[in-house]
C-alpha cells in the first residue's frame, strides 16, 4: 500500500505537512480527506475518489488527477502547476486564492462552483465545462478555452483579451460575456458565434 493511503488511515482523513512524492493511488477510493500544508510531487491520483477533499495551503506539482472525482471539494491558498486534471470531476466545489498554472483540465467540470482570487495560467481547458460558476476576481491567461462550456457563468471584469476563445459555448443572449474584456484580434471569433463572417 501506498505510504499516502497509510498516512491518511493513521490520521483518519486529517493530513498535515507532509511531502509526497511518486505516489500512485489510481483508481483508489480514499473516503473523506482533508489535506493542510502538504506538498505533491509527481503523483498519480489518476481516477481516484476523494470525498469532500480539501486542499488548504497546499502545493501539487507534476501531478495526475485525470478522471478523479473530486466534486465538493474545496481548496484554499493551494497551487498547482504541469498537473494533468483531464476529465477530472470538481463540480460544487469552493476554490478560495487558488492557482493553476501550466496545467491541462480539458474535459474537466467545475458546474456550479465558486471561484474567488482564482488564476489559471497557461493552461489548457478545451472543452471543459465551466457552467454555473460564482466567480470573483477570477484571472484567465493565455489559456485555451476552445470549446470551452460557459452556460450562466457571468465573465464581468474577466479579461479574456490573452486566451484562445474559439467556439466557446454560451446562451442564445450571449450574456456570459457582458462586461468581459476581449481583444481586437478576437473579433473574428465573436462574430463567429453570431454567425457572422468578415469580409
Amino acid at each position: 500500500m501506498a505510504r499516502l493511503a497509510d498516512i491518511i488511515a493513521a490520521n483518519e482523513g486529517e493530513v498535515r505537512g507532509f511531502a509526497f512524492a511518486d505516489e500512485v493511488l489510481a483508481g483508489e477510493w480514499l473516503g473523506h480527506v482533508e489535506f493542510d500544508e502538504c506538498a505533491f510531487e509527481n503523483c498519480d491520483l489518476s481516477a481516484c475518489t476523494i470525498d469532500r477533499a480539501s486542499f488548504e495551503g497546499c502545493e501539487l506539482r507534476a501531478c495526475d488527477l485525470s478522471n478523479a472525482s473530486l466534486h465538493t471539494s474545496f481548496w484554499r491558498a493551494t497551487t498547482a502547476r504541469d498537473c494533468r486534471l483531464t476529465g477530472c470531476d470538481l463540480h460544487g466545489s469552493i476554490l478560495r486564492q487558488t492557482s493553476f498554472e501550466a496545467c491541462a483540465l480539458p474535459y474537466a467540470n467545475l458546474t456550479e462552483s465558486k471561484l474567488e482570487q482564482v488564476t489559471l495560467r497557461a493552461c489548457d481547458l478545451h472543452e471543459a465545462t465551466l457552467s454555473a460558476l460564482k466567480v470573483r476576481r477570477l484571472r484567465l491567461e493565455s489559456c485555451d478555452l476552445t470549446r470551452t462550456e460557459l452556460f450562466g457563468t457571468r465573465l464581468s471584469g474577466v479579461d479574456l483579451s490573452s486566451d484562445e476563445i474559439a467556439a466557446i459555448r454560451l446562451s442564445d443572449t450571449f450574456r456570459e460575456l457582458r462586461g468581459a474584456k476581449v481583444g481586437i484580434g478576437q473579433a473574428p471569433d465573436l462574430l463567429g458565434l453570431l454567425g457572422v463572417k468578415l469580409a
